[in-house]
């Protein structure tokens, strides 16, 4: 995964035309989506994010379109976010893409599902351990486990960072498993070490969609450098960064609250 980057993404309102006529000359667009700071604006509590009426909507119209498919892609469990979205007849991608929901058929990658009990292990562990620190929050998501830090005050992060990692070693020490902790947007993933992220989920989608379709990802997290990384490596279709930073993003909206007027873009361009 990408920890930083040199390319600039440009501001989209500034390439706009650009964007428009390339949705509009492609014979369909995949159209995948994070959830947390995409769909949903980012809030303290984890368990309150909602994603707006009005970005429902423009799901709902672009489910309806036969030139488009739409996938939403999270290190949220996948129950916990097809609830969120609440939208049928999309592709959902939870745990980062370790499982699945397309056509109605769920899957999960093998490599992944042995995990589950090492996972569990860590979480419970963490329990006890990190109880004594303000504002930590351990999420069990089975395949997966995120450690959020939002509410934890600085100075105690470094702590909590320590403990997670003597954790992990010590559960998979134990277990002779593998499992490894990646960085995100205030939060900590606890994941299997297998070769599996939002880059590798976007790739497949992509390569299930019709010949020619264009692909695109909107994301906010570090995580999503995965999904920018392999869309630039293939060189076709497009990543969008909401918000700041160095990323292998071709474009970057400002806000949250700009990508209703994304979403638009793509209405207009294949539903009109």
């Amino acid at each position: 995964m990408a920890e930083s980057n040199p390319y600039d993404a440009t501001p989209l309102w500034r390439a706009r035309e650009t964007v428009a006529d390339r949705l509009a000359a492609a014979p369909g667009v995949v159209c995948c989506l994070d959830f947390d700071g995409v769909l949903a604006p980012i809030v303290d509590d984890p368990g309150a994010a909602a994603m707006p009426p009005p970005l429902r909507e423009r799901l709902v119209a672009l489910r309806e379109c036969e030139s488009v498919r739409v996938a939403v892609v999270s290190g949220r469990e996948l129950e916990d976010l097809r609830d969120r979205v609440d939208v049928d007849g999309l592709a959902y991608a939870g745990n980062h893409g370790l499982e699945r929901r397309v056509d109605g058929q769920r899957s999960v990658a093998a490599a992944a599902r042995r995990s589950t009990a090492a996972v569990s292990r860590v979480c419970d562990r963490l329990g006890d351990r990190l109880a004594h620190v303000p504002g930590v929050g351990i999420e069990d998501k089975d395949l997966t486990a995120t450690v959020h830090v939002r509410g934890v005050p600085d100075e105690r992060v470094p702590e909590v960072e320590r403990v997670v990692g003597e954790t992990v070693e010590e559960v998979t020490t134990a277990d002779g498993g593998s499992l490894e902790i990646r960085d995100g947007k205030a939060i900590r993933e606890i994941r299997p070490a297998v070769d599996w992220d939002k880059g590798r989920a976007v790739d497949r989608l992509v390569d299930e969609a019709p010949d020619g379709w264009l692909p695109l990802y909107v994301g906010d997290d570090v995580t999503d450098e995965d999904a920018f990384e392999a869309l630039r490596e293939r060189d076709r279709g497009f990543g969008v960064l909401v918000g700041e930073r160095g990323t292998a993003a071709d474009y970057r909206l400002e806000s949250q609250r700009a990508v209703r007027e994304l979403l638009d873009l793509i209405v207009d361009a294949r539903c009109e």
